[in-house]
């Protein structure tokens, strides 16, 4: 199958011809507020794959079919690629990163020290887990009649084990611009990178600055398999065959842990220390100076000053800056986790094209706020799952946690320099603040713990019939 008839792409053109065979939630977010991640092992994959004919119809099947109230998504370790019974010339296609698994990566994406694997939850990242299979509903009951939905098919067919189970529940955010709040306080998500011939709106800033000054969507191949990409008009050419690979992806899961008392001790700490007071106006200046988006979502770069939540209520507005004279960070400081995750025109010490190494982000919460307020931990588990779609986990994951989030030399500054808000801290961590009156932080605490994650191969709809059906 590995022939050169199968090393060809489809243009962006293409892309409007095969959406219905792309897994929902890919292209465009499923606005429903309540999920379920249910990893498993296949214990037998005869009997795996009859389970996962019956899942397969569950797959972007649309409510009133199927008379339930969830959506189903279904993803694939290499390990469980090869439990089901893919070729090995197939498997020894897929790329290095994805075969070794985010466990075997964790060094190279800073995973370490408390990070490490070690920590993780549920054997995440472990060769007992072989596929993820997440639920989306608009309730906690139908989250339940999914699972119970779930479990009995499960039943059915056998050679099927659940291994961790993570839920998930959107948190509506107190300023009501329509979009979801986060356990930091801050609106999230506020810019996706919008894809060419796909039936999404595109906004102003969210995808490529043109010399014009307007902004365009990425090519489908920097997300989607089997299309062109950003530098190549074949696009990815793993893995073989072609059949195996046209609309599907690769999907980063990631479980982050998020320490909310530390991070609201800190501001007031911060404040002191960059502005001589811990006044709330300037506990606000130090979280968006961390964020680089106040906490509206209204970003630093347009208003610098003050919050403005006109501007993040305004699609067209919010995203719609470059950095474009802002070289030193005044306005927004270079190492913000906004600027580090996509530094826009911000000239870089090491020449890149950040075109290529943007993500797709379905990011959500799991776990209960933390009371308004409180500035000690209570002890429940709390966070984000993130969750990066991409054709390349190690061109676009691995190289924005490698290169943007844990250094600071790719803008200018100090080696040591991380992300503040999920890099790692501790004893000589430091963020630089230009503008300010004494313009360092430091002894960052780690806000944020990696408590397990996953690579995840995302068939298309035919592809995964070929799975099942042992056509590759």
């Amino acid at each position: 199958m590995s022939t050169r008839a199968t090393r060809r792409s489809l243009a962006a053109a293409d892309l409007k011809d095969h959406l219905h065979d792309i897994q929902d939630n890919v292209v465009a977010p499923i606005l429903m507020r309540y999920g379920r991640h249910i990893f498993v092992k296949f214990t037998d994959g005869a009997k795996a794959r009859a389970w996962l004919r019956n899942l397969r119809d569950r797959v972007n099947a649309r409510q009133q079919e199927l008379g339930t109230r969830f959506t189903v998504n279904i993803a694939f370790t290499y390990e469980g690629l090869k439990a089901i019974g893919l070729s090995r010339p197939s498997l020894e296609s897929f790329p290095e990163a994805f075969r070794v698994g985010m466990r075997g990566r964790a060094r190279v994406v800073g995973d370490v020290g408390p990070h490490a694997p070690e920590h993780w939850q549920g054997g995440l990242g472990g060769p007992d887990i072989h596929a993820m299979a997440w639920l989306r509903t608009d309730s906690d009951d139908g989250r339940e009649e999914a699972m119970r939905i779930f479990r009995a098919e499960m039943e059915a067919t056998g050679g099927v084990e659940i291994r961790f189970v993570q839920d998930t529940m959107a948190l509506a955010h107190e300023n009501g611009i329509g979009s979801e709040g986060q356990h930091f306080g801050f609106v999230d998500p506020i810019s996706e990178p919008p894809i060419e011939g796909a039936n999404v709106p595109s906004y102003p800033g969210d995808g490529v600055l043109e010399p014009d000054g307007t902004w365009r969507p990425l090519k489908p191949g920097e997300f989607l398999l089997g299309y062109e990409d950003e530098a190549d008009p074949a696009g990815a050419q793993a893995p073989e065959p072609f059949e195996l690979r046209l609309n599907g992806t690769y999907l980063v899961f990631r479980k982050l842990y998020q320490d909310v008392a530390a991070f609201r001790r800190y501001l007031a700490t911060a404040a002191k220390a960059l502005y001589g007071s811990d006044a709330h106006n300037h506990r606000e200046m130090v979280a968006a100076k961390m964020m680089g988006r106040w906490r509206s979502g209204c970003p630093l770069d347009l208003s610098p000053d003050k919050d403005d939540p006109a501007i993040a209520a305004d699609p067209q507005r919010r995203n719609n800056f470059t950095y474009a004279g802002d070289d030193e960070g005044l306005r927004c400081p270079l190492g913000s986790h906004l600027r580090r995750s996509n530094p826009r025109a911000t000239p870089l010490k090491r020449a890149t094209a950040v075109r290529r190494h943007r993500l797709i982000r379905r990011g959500v919460e799991y776990g209960p706020l933390l009371s308004e307020g409180a500035l000690e931990d209570d002890g429940v588990d709390r966070g984000l799952i993130n969750m990066f779609i991409q054709a390349d986990i190690e061109r676009q994951f691995e190289f924005v946690q490698k290169e943007w989030m844990k250094g600071g030399e790719f803008v200018g500054l100090d080696p040591n320099e991380q992300d503040p808000i999920n890099g790692i801290g501790g004893e000589g961590s430091q963020m630089l603040v230009p503008g300010a009156k004494n313009p360092f932080l430091f002894d960052l605490p780690d806000f944020i713990k990696v408590k397990g994650g996953e690579y995840l191969f995302v068939p298309g709809l035919k592809s995964l019939d070929g799975l099942i059906e042992q056509k590759f």
